[in-house]
């Protein structure tokens, strides 16, 4: 398994992108760093078929409905690649189920341990603050990283200052979102209380209707709205191994 250092996802250059553009079919580009950075921004639209000259340094992560791979330099290297993993062992992670899905067993984390990334793009994360993507109100969940201990979370809507306590066993990641007190609207933003981090988070609520399908259709909807940390986990969460044909220098 090849690993990068984790950088941003989400760039002013996918907002301007995405905002002109419809649903992107094939592979783009979710992440770039090293020297050709600059000729790879994220969005951009791939031939599957296309060859991609790389310099020592570069590291282009591409992703389309098979799922994610890393492309590393120097070299001219294949987008295609070989192997690819196929888009159905990654249905847990787009599945829009909400807390239901916690039941499966699938969202569960080891005790003691973490921090843990979130295994499903939907769940709004306790520990990070930002612009969320809904696309189900009904189906929305709070997840936490550690759930080694019970705790109790505070969820505040910053517009009218209401706050609501979820409680999490422990060994419990998952609960559903407390829309009953705190219903989900397009704009709505929230203050998170975390037990044991500094400060809480804000979380900005961005509807964006029924999600599209397939990891490329979820991403696509993800960049249009600038919702970087669900990037973050699709891309996490859908990277095998890296898929690199045959480099020639």
């Amino acid at each position: 398994m090849f690993s990068t250092k984790k950088v941003s996802i989400f760039t002013s250059a996918a907002v301007a992108l995405f905002a002109t553009s419809a649903a992107i079919a094939g592979p783009m580009v979710v992440r770039s760093t090293g020297p050709s950075a600059k000729a790879f921004p994220v969005g951009k639209p791939l031939a599957s078929d296309a060859k991609l000259p790389l310099k020592a340094g570069d590291v282009v992560t591409v992703l389309d409905s098979g799922g994610t791979r890393v492309l590393k330099g120097p070299g001219t290297v294949a987008v295609g690649g070989s192997g690819a993993a196929s888009g159905s062992g990654f249905s847990q992670l787009i599945a829009n189920a909400g807390a239901r899905q916690a039941r499966t067993g699938a969202t569960r984390s080891a005790i003691g341990g973490g921090p843990a990334r979130s295994p499903n793009v939907w769940y709004v994360d306790a520990s990070k603050g930002g612009t969320h993507c809904v696309s189900d109100a009904s189906t929305v969940s709070l997840w936490r990283p550690d759930n080694s201990a019970a705790a109790n979370i505070t969820v505040t809507g910053v517009a009218g200052g209401k706050a609501v306590v979820v409680d999490f066993r422990q060994g419990q990641s998952v609960r559903a979102w407390p829309t009953a007190e705190l219903p989900i609207t397009d704009g709505a933003q929230f203050k998170i209380e975390l037990p044991g981090a500094k400060a809480p988070v804000t979380v900005k609520a961005v509807t964006i209707g029924t999600a599209a399908q397939g990891l490329d259709g979820v991403a696509t909807a993800l960049l249009q709205k600038g919702c970087s940390n669900q990037m973050d986990v699709l891309v996490e969460g859908s990277t095998q191994e890296v898929q690199v044909a045959s480099a020639t220098h």
